[in-house]
């Protein structure tokens, strides 16, 4: 069957992880900013963009490059009947429900509970339809509609759902049509960046009006748009399709034995192109700027995560953090938020909010873990 799991692949696991760490300190970091409490650790901005949104990119792009990794296909060679097609798509979608809604749901409801009580009502955000919104994951996505029951869990949680349900179609797209449904990707993304620029310009012809009617209804910031999602998404197919076998032949030993020099290269390459980024502003959007800095930033740590593996202990806490990090992209805002809320009469500087983060994040870790035990538990309720 074709979409047979694949071989474990080890750079995946530094990849969510780095990710989830640079993520949940960029909201511990803005967390200052956003409550006036003191001095923060800072390190939020850098001439070109945002580093949360650069890690957000990449979280993206590899969750595109695991799912074309795990799930190549849905089809049965021996069996390529539509019903079996459709079987292969209904377990594909139920592993995925299973993944990500169990989770959310009991999360979700602890915080309902907890902001209800504070709040003293159990209907503070808004008509009872909006229920509707946090029951299919997208309460934090659609936010900037208006109020909801939003709770925990980051907006990206929505727009990976939405990836995951756009999967097969733009799995059917990658094989059969690589090239245009690239360029179409890539077309899209760059004109929803630049769309404004027709908001002043006369209806000379029916391009103009149908742009300024995109303009008045699609009111959601660009880093959040499908189209940016999508194209983040699909970079991660390129990535797994065509880089990851290249990183793997630059980093197989020479017939002496010894590490191929290739890929110390390569890597050396990746760290001077990054640093141009944060020395150097360029004319691009943030938007444009988080996806080259993200496919970088990948290969970077494809690249290194051998050297990573040399290094047990590190490889063992990066393994740790991947296999909670969905407990810890839902708990660690409302951790951040609640922690912060007991230190705020706390004179910060610079360096004590820095230590701050480290037992923080052990905390954020604590809890998205017993999060994750918990759900499995009660999924699987007969194995310890």
């Amino acid at each position: 069957m074709e979409n047979m799991k694949k071989t474990f692949e080890p750079s995946y696991n530094v990849i969510r992880a780095v990710s989830a760490i640079m993520v949940v300190f960029t909201h511990f970091s803005y967390s200052f900013v956003e409550y006036g409490i003191s001095t923060g650790p800072g390190l939020l901005m850098f001439k070109n963009g945002d580093i949360g949104g650069v890690f957000v990119t990449m979280f993206f792009m590899l969750s595109g490059a695991a799912l074309l990794h795990n799930y190549p296909g849905f089809r049965d060679k021996n069996n390529p009947g539509i019903g079996k097609t459709l079987k292969n798509l209904g377990i594909f979608y139920k592993k995925r429900w299973l993944t990500i809604f169990p989770m959310f749901y009991i999360a979700w409801a602890v915080m309902y509970v907890i902001n209800s009580k504070r709040v003293g009502g159990w209907f503070w955000g808004g008509p009872r339809k909006n229920f509707i919104l946090s029951f299919l994951g997208m309460d934090g996505y659609f936010l900037h509609l208006g109020m909801n029951y939003y709770c925990l869990g980051e907006w990206f949680l929505g727009a990976i759902i939405i990836l995951y349900l756009l999967y097969p179609l733009l799995l059917f797209l990658w094989n059969k049509a690589r090239i245009p449904s690239t360029a179409l990707i890539l077309f899209f993304f760059l004109f929803n960046l630049r769309r404004h620029y027709f908001s002043s310009a006369p209806d000379v012809n029916i391009f103009i009006v149908l742009i300024k009617y995109y303009n008045s209804h699609i009111t959601i910031s660009d880093n959040m748009c499908v189209w940016t999602c999508v194209l983040d998404f699909w970079c991660g197919f390129i990535l797994e399709t065509y880089a990851l076998p290249f990183i793997k032949r630059l980093q197989t030993p020479e017939e002496n034995g010894k590490p191929g020099k290739g890929g110390l290269a390569a890597t050396l390459i990746l760290v001077f192109l990054l640093s141009l980024f944060f020395i150097f502003e360029f004319p691009l959007y943030k938007q444009e700027i988080a996806v080259v800095m993200g496919l970088l930033f990948y290969l970077f740590f494809t690249l290194i995560t051998p050297a990573i593996k040399s290094l047990p202990p590190l490889y063992s806490l990066l393994n740790l953090i991947s296999r909670y990090s969905y407990g810890i992209f839902l708990v660690h805002h409302v951790l951040i938020y609640g922690i912060l809320n007991l230190l705020k009469d706390f004179e910060f500087n610079r360096f004590s909010s820095l230590v701050l983060f480290i037992p923080e994040f052990a905390f954020i870790i604590l809890v998205g873990s017993i999060l994750d035990r918990m759900c499995k538990r009660f999924l699987t309720p007969g194995k310890k």
